[in-house]
């Protein structure tokens, strides 16, 4: 089976909003939704009302909304909702969503530099993002120091009203190796992935040094990123499919070349199924995400 394998950019940083842009946005950003679903709510919802205000009555920032997915979840529950996100075809996305919903503004921008008073927020939820900020340079052999994020968090503590909550979702470095059925398809990839995400330890102190208490942890181990599309043995040979993690855009044309010739064998030879079986054991067992959570005194 010959499949066409597109051009591969080079990552590129972007100064004035801290990140790097590994993954088309813009162009994947009106297919985003099919194979991409908000993950973790009641665990969200759990946070955000450990924290003094009603529901009803709290304002809420998604930090890095994307196309205010998980912001239409939230919507029937909290009072007043803001999304920031960087990308310009995200943010028209989500804008578009909530046109006739004054309840939910949407803007562009940086989550490193919030354009918000000091505690103007109940809650700030942060839903796998802080791969797309710049990790920077390394601070020791084996990790880098996140210069970054250590400034979103710095901002969201001064926007967040006392004891107001800071939700992230990221995924732990286990679960970037066997959470994904795929990830075994491009190893390499993964490999480059991996420093772009602060281990769940670091993200702690980070939690700590920026003045939160209280950190808590969870893991939703039975909900998946891609939702319905996840499974699916086929996917991969999908651009659209593909599209629904910023992991395989950082394939090389050879590396992704290989990983579909692998697909294509195993679902020619009847050795998908097995493969399949194999990968979904490890995820049963670590989750594909880990939701972290502390508050502002």
């Amino acid at each position: 089976m010959n499949v066409e394998i597109p051009d591969r950019a080079p990552a590129r940083q972007t100064e004035t909003s801290h990140t790097v842009e590994y993954e088309d946005y813009d162009s994947t950003s009106g297919s985003y939704d099919d194979t991409r679903v908000p993950v973790g709510l009641p665990i969200i919802l759990d946070y955000l009302a450990s924290t003094p205000t009603g529901l009803s009555e709290q304002t809420v920032l998604d930090a890095g909304c994307g196309t205010g997915s998980c912001l239409s979840e939230l919507r029937r529950r909290i009072g007043k909702l803001h999304g920031r996100e960087l990308n310009a075809g995200m943010q028209q996305v989500a804008k578009k969503r909530f046109a006739d919903d004054p309840s939910v503004q949407i803007e562009q921008g940086s989550i490193t530099e919030l354009p918000f008073a000091d505690e103007t927020f109940d809650g700030i939820i942060c839903n796998q993002v802080l791969r797309h900020l710049d990790p920077g340079e390394s601070d020791d052999a084996n990790s880098a120091g996140f210069p970054n994020v250590r400034r979103f968090f710095r901002e969201a503590f001064r926007v967040l009203r006392p004891h107001g909550v800071l939700v992230i979702n990221t995924s732990s470095h286990q679960q970037l190796r066997d959470g994904f059925w795929w990830a075994a398809l491009i190893p390499a990839a993964i490999d480059r992935m991996l420093p772009r995400f602060p281990s769940i330890n670091r993200l702690e102190n980070i939690f700590q040094q920026t003045g939160f208490v209280g950190f808590e942890t969870a893991v939703p181990l039975e909900e998946v990123l891609q939702g319905e599309q996840y499974l699916d043995p086929a996917g991969p040979l999908s651009a659209a499919w593909r599209a629904g993690d910023s992991t395989w855009s950082l394939t090389t044309e050879e590396e992704l070349a290989h990983a579909l010739d692998n697909v294509t064998s195993r679902l020619e030879d009847g050795s998908m199924a097995a493969f399949l079986e194999e990968r979904e054991q490890r995820r049963a067992k670590i989750g594909q995400t880990t939701f972290l959570a502390a508050r502002k005194r």
